[in-house]
């Protein structure tokens, strides 16, 4: 047998079934739902919490103890520094004691140089003093110093009585004298005929006391002439 609907059974059939599927899927997707809402905000919450570190807070008393240490540090560098520099400043004066360019002073600069005659031979004679005991080493610092005096004079009075000296070889004579009145004898007559003429007077920081006349350099000049002052006198 056949049967037959009409168009209002089929149109009631069809929205009961229509809502009878929207009540079974509501009721399915209610709880996902739920669920998926709260597992991130639950995640969220949890790295939040480990991200957050507990901070130590400095005290006073630490910040007041580790100035007062670099205080202290800086201090202590200043002081060691300044050591270092007296240490310095010490060695620098112990080198000068022993330079001897510090050891002595000579007499001031001649009034007058004589011209002589450029054909002779040239020679400088350097008076040592005996009775002082000067070691080898002394005495020939003494005459170094002496010599440096007389060039040095001659070098701005007389250049060409330097140029016929260092010709004939910078001859240098050493002689000795027994007192310092003496010396300063031949000194007085060296100047008065127109040869450079100095003597050195020492510390008194080694061998000897201070103000002791040492050497006296007579010349650069011709032979004749210097002879005619310390011809008589001894080799030293």
């Amino acid at each position: 047998m056949e049967r037959s609907f009409t168009l209002g059974q089929v149109v009631s059939a069809g929205a009961v079934g229509l809502l009878t599927g929207l009540l079974i899927a509501q009721i399915a997707f209610k709880p996902q739902a739920k669920s998926s809402n709260t597992k991130p905000s639950s995640g969220k919450k949890e790295t939040k919490l480990e991200e957050k570190k507990p901070v130590k807070k400095e005290n006073k008393t630490d910040r007041t103890k580790s100035s007062t240490s670099t205080r202290k540090k800086s201090g202590q560098i200043d002081e060691d520094s300044e050591e270092y520099l007296h240490e310095d400043e010490d060695e620098d004066e112990n080198e000068d004691e022993d330079d001897f360019t510090d050891e002595d002073s000579e007499d001031e600069e001649n009034a007058d140089l004589a011209e002589f005659d450029l054909g002779e031979e040239y020679k400088m004679v350097l008076v040592v003093r005996s009775d002082l005991g000067m070691g080898k080493g002394k005495a020939a610092a003494q005459c170094c110093h002496a010599t440096l005096a007389n060039y040095k004079e001659l070098s701005k009075k007389s250049p060409k009585t330097l140029t016929r000296w260092e010709y004939c070889g910078q001859a240098k004579v050493t002689l000795k004298v027994d007192n310092e009145e003496d010396m300063l004898l031949l000194q007085a007559q060296a100047l008065s005929i127109g040869l450079a003429a100095h003597s050195i007077r020492d510390a008194g920081r080694t061998q000897i006391a201070a103000g002791s006349r040492t050497v006296l350099a007579v010349g650069p000049g011709p032979v004749s002439v210097v002879d005619s002052v310390t011809g008589k006198l001894k080799l030293y």
